[in-house]
């Protein structure tokens, strides 16, 4: 049944051409490193926050230098959060170029065919034609799944870093 499936995928990426695999390596990518960046919100940058949280209750500071600290604290938390999120952005942005590039490609197929056969196999020009589409297709889909989650990620750095400038304030 794998086996089935398998087949079809790699079907799938022989009709789109190499420039497919490129497009899967890139979502690849682009997705390892949103997963990381949620997995460091969800689960490392809890734990940083709750050992800051402690270690300024703990601390006692004069009171010239607290919205110094406080600014400083605020900014290097939002450098952690944000570490990565603008190769993600290049990442989205390659992306549809990339499947652009599947389509110069495939429509350069479809010349050499016209070229050696003529017009009249028409067959032999949709498989070019499909070598074309098919990589623009994939590299507009992860494009936007990215910039959806890209979104999303920004908007949780900025409701995180919100939450922790009051938790501070709190402290302080």
């Amino acid at each position: 049944m794998i086996d089935i499936y398998l087949d079809n995928l790699f079907g799938f990426f022989d009709k789109g051409g190499f420039v497919l695999y490129i497009v899967f390596g890139i979502a690849l990518f682009l997705w390892t490193l949103l997963i990381e960046r949620y997995i460091y919100i969800s689960f490392e940058y809890k734990k940083y926050k709750n050992s800051l949280i402690n270690e300024l209750k703990e601390a006692s500071f004069s009171e010239k230098f607290k919205e110094e600290i406080k600014k400083y604290l605020i900014e290097d938390s939002n450098i952690k959060l944000k570490s990565g999120l603008s190769f993600i952005k290049t990442l989205i942005i390659v992306c549809p170029l990339v499947g652009l590039l599947g389509t110069v490609t495939g429509m350069i197929e479809v010349f050499d065919v016209m070229a050696i056969n003529g017009t009249s196999n028409v067959k032999s020009m949709a498989n070019g034609v499909s070598m074309a589409t098919i990589p623009t297709m994939a590299g507009m889909v992860v494009a936007l799944s990215g910039i959806l989650f890209e979104k999303k990620l920004e908007l949780s750095i900025k409701y995180h870093t919100d939450k922790l400038y009051l938790e501070i304030s709190k402290v302080l």
